[in-house]
């Protein structure tokens, strides 16, 4: 692999993080600008190892899994979110749960 190609792909990696930087300046609501920063950030960890790990030009094998490590460790990360996010949908009234849109219309 020529050095030009490393150099290369560092370059590109400044100018995302550089990107990343911009986007917390946008002003943008958190959601979306939570999910642009991860996608640069998908982009920045693809480049690293395809590149620096060598993972482009390794055996189909090796990359089957690093690629399944990163699908159950998104998985986790979506039990997560989904867990978080729903948790304000139940409503602790006496000892007994129930969802909040059930409490809504008991009024």
């Amino acid at each position: 692999m020529p050095l030009t190609t490393y150099f290369a792909v560092y370059g590109a990696l400044l100018v995302l993080t550089v990107v990343t930087v911009a986007v917390s300046y946008l002003g943008l609501p958190t959601t979306p600008a939570l999910i642009l920063a991860m996608c640069i950030a998908l982009v920045k960890a693809t480049l690293v190892c395809a590149w620096f790990m060598h993972l482009k030009f390794d055996t189909k094998f090796n990359i089957f899994i690093f690629l399944t490590a990163f699908w159950f460790g998104g998985s986790f990360f979506l039990f997560t979110f989904i867990d978080l996010t729903s948790r304000g949908d139940i409503l602790k009234i006496q000892d007994v749960h129930e969802l909040r849109s059930e409490s809504a219309e008991g009024l």
